[in-house]
């Protein structure tokens, strides 16, 4: 793979989502599935050019400005969609920054989390045109299998044009259930970027950023609540630790073994601050897994932490959001609480599970349960 095929590969990874947010937000007339081929036949023109011509000053800008071309070009041979409004600019004359694409990316997620979808295609929805992530991510994230994503968004797309819903980034009408939906997106888009190998470093660092800085949005807009501010304390003191998790050779580190010094305490007092701040009457997820961040980062050596506190939290997370990652990590607590047979217990009973045995986090995690039994 030559450089410019490398920095095409890179710009599909980082803007595909992007592009086809912003694509939506100025022409919403046009279904999800046709922006999509734009996109895809942009990407395919920049292939053939760029290695002749050179890669432009503004890869994202001249991809949009392709994408716009072509979408204009289709909206003028349906006499159905023509608007002539749509073409009296002059496309080369439009500047697109980064800001463009982060602020369509937000406006992308709230289309996406359209009132008329169930949640569960809400979540589906961003997760693929909003975070770019594969099926087979979307459905490790979701704990499900892929083709159960594929017939979710085939649904999605059915249902959105057989009742002409319009993907449109409407700011009104906000409730609880449309905001929770967006919290979870951004939550997943998050650990999807968190989650990612020594080796996809600077994407995994990227999706992180975009996802706080979509969540930033909405603590800044009127519709945002405690459960936004809990998010964002969550996200801040994961951030705090994101660059001690691998060693110069992209070894993982454990939690254990990193190096706390240089932890970035100005994120963790921020993260303080707004988990503070989020305290309500009711409390979400994010309050308690923010909490167990929380204690992990207050400690300043790893035989100090509360394993007890995090025990608690983690009792009362799987009661109100019961979800085979967090039963892991609440048996990976037990272990080290001195409860590892009833840690034992749980992880060998999602062992059992056909799906979840896959897991590699739960191998690992049953095999240091199996060695601290024996020892």
């Amino acid at each position: 793979m030559n450089e410019t095929e490398k920095i095409i590969e890179r710009l599909y990874k980082e803007k595909y989502g992007q592009l086809v947010a912003l694509l939506m937000q100025k022409f919403n007339t046009l279904q999800i599935e046709t922006v999509e081929d734009v996109v895809q036949e942009a990407f395919v023109e920049a292939a053939a050019r760029w290695p002749e011509q050179g890669t432009p000053q503004n890869p994202g800008g001249w991809l949009f400005h392709a994408c716009r071309n072509k979408t204009i070009n289709l909206l003028k041979k349906s006499v159905r969609l023509f608007n002539l409004s749509l073409v009296t600019t002059t496309v080369e004359s439009e500047e697109i920054s980064s800001y463009d694409f982060n602020d369509a990316q937000v406006h992308m997620l709230i289309a996406c989390c359209h009132p008329h979808l169930p949640p569960k295609t809400q979540v589906v929805l961003a997760l693929k045109y909003v975070a770019n992530l594969k099926i087979e991510s979307i459905a490790l994230q979701l704990a499900t299998h892929a083709d159960s994503i594929e017939k979710t968004l085939y649904r999605a797309r059915q249902k959105i044009k057989n009742e002409s819903l319009a993907l449109s980034a409407v700011r009104d009408g906000f409730s609880k259930e449309r905001m929770a939906v967006l919290h979870k997106v951004i939550y997943l888009i998050f650990h999807e970027g968190y989650k990612q190998p020594a080796v996809n470093r600077d994407q995994g660092e990227t999706m992180c950023e975009e996802a706080l800085l979509m969540n930033k949005s909405l603590l800044d807009s009127r519709y945002a609540n405690s459960e936004t501010k809990a998010l964002h304390a969550l996200m801040l003191f994961n951030l705090a630790r994101f660059d001690t998790r691998f060693d110069a050779n992209g070894k993982p580190i454990e939690l254990e073994y990193q190096n706390r010094s240089v932890w970035n305490r100005k994120l963790i007092s921020l993260g303080h601050h707004l988990l503070i701040a989020s305290e309500d009457t009711e409390f979400s997820p994010y309050h308690l897994e923010a909490s167990i961040a929380f204690v992990h980062c207050s400690a300043l050596h790893f035989e100090d932490t509360d394993w007890p506190a995090i025990c608690k939290y983690y009792e009362v997370l799987l009661k109100i959001y019961p979800s085979p990652f967090a039963e892991i990590n609440y048996a990976v607590a037990l272990q080290y609480n001195h409860q590892v047979d009833k840690a034992y217990s749980i992880l060998m009973n999602l062992y059992q599970n056909p799906y979840f045995h896959q897991l590699p986090i739960l191998q690992s995690s049953l095999k240091k349960c199996v060695e601290k039994r024996r020892s």
